[in-house]
């Protein structure tokens, strides 16, 4: 935010006056002002990047998938954000590919950095939410939900949203997900479920089943 300028020289009367003005504005005050200003330019970042760590933000036009290169505003039924403490903001066409740079940002040129904030779209409303107070179902068969990249841990609200989707799939396919093994928290991210979704992006070291 700038200051607004004033011109406190204007000339307005005889000399005598402008010089007047002209001392007035060495005595003391003028840079106990400045420091005042200098202070509410300083507070405001921070103000700011409270903001920015309690929400998503819109994803950048032409902004890449950190893990798969898709361009994410492309796919908005599916994004993925995360913040890091440092304020890095890293983008994902999806929960899946957030999950494996989460597991492994080295893999992805990140730094390894504790979270602020994580947001994915739930699979019912299309709406951003907290990733890490949601429920995923772990889908194990690309043909039970035509996601993008074939396959995703599904996000939901709320965990009765997660448990109907299981019995959907089971009913539909005559599938065998359990309600207690695969409706699951972001707490349960690691690299073996990042495997499972994202394996042709990590390394081989990685290659344990689920």
């Amino acid at each position: 935010m700038s200051l607004e300028s004033i011109d406190r020289r204007a000339v307005v009367g005889s000399l005598a006056t402008s010089v007047a003005l002209a001392l007035a504005g060495c005595v003391g005050g003028d840079d106990d002002d400045a420091d005042d200003a200098g202070d509410d330019n300083d507070a405001e970042p921070a103000e700011q990047n409270v903001q920015q760590f309690d929400s998503p933000t819109e994803f950048p036009e032409g902004e890449e998938c950190a893990v798969c290169n898709m361009v994410t505003p492309d796919h908005s039924e599916y994004n993925a954000q995360l913040v890091k403490e440092d304020g890095t903001r890293v983008y994902f066409c999806s929960s899946g590919c957030l999950l494996a740079y989460y597991t492994h940002p080295e893999q992805f040129d990140g730094e390894e950095r504790p979270l602020e904030g994580v947001w994915v779209t739930d699979y019912e409303t299309g709406e951003l939410l907290d990733g890490q107070e949601c429920y995923y179902v772990r889908v194990t068969d690309s043909d039970h939900v035509d996601d993008i990249m074939m396959m995703n841990p599904t996000p939901f609200a709320d965990r009765e949203d997660a448990d109907a989707f299981v019995d959907e799939l089971n009913a539909e396919f005559n599938a065998g997900y359990d309600h207690e093994t695969d409706v699951i928290t972001f707490d349960e991210f690691d690299m073996a479920l990042a495997m499972r979704y994202r394996g042709r992006f990590l390394n081989g070291d990685h290659d344990e089943d689920l």
